[in-house]
């Protein structure tokens, strides 16, 4: 009996810790268009969108290097390699802020 009280705290613990852990990383579209159209992306929203996370994508999943991800950015946006490292950097910072080190943000 002893025992499975035991277990039964533990899943408990950790059913709760789970719950109320720390908050997961929320992205805000509309703040992350609004920097990037300040920096003088002329994109739609949606392309905006959906290239940074794509950055993240190629950053975790296929495990680029953030200048062959920036090159993509540069080509996809069609813009200089400074303006594809900031978008890049914008978009690590809001979508996938575990890449933070990656990027130099």
């Amino acid at each position: 009996m002893r025992m499975y009280a035991l277990k039964m705290g533990c899943a408990m613990a950790a059913v709760t810790l789970t719950l109320l852990g720390s908050p997961v990383a929320h992205a805000d579209d509309a703040s992350f268009v609004h920097d990037t159209q300040a920096l003088g992306f002329i994109q739609a929203s949606q392309n905006l969108i959906s290239t940074a996370r794509s950055a993240c994508y190629f950053l975790g999943f296929y495990n680029r290097d953030s200048d062959q991800v920036a090159d993509r950015i540069k080509r996809y946006l069609n813009v200089d390699p400074d303006m594809a490292h900031r978008f890049l950097v914008l978009s690590v910072n809001e979508y996938c802020p575990q890449y933070d080190a990656r990027v130099g943000a």
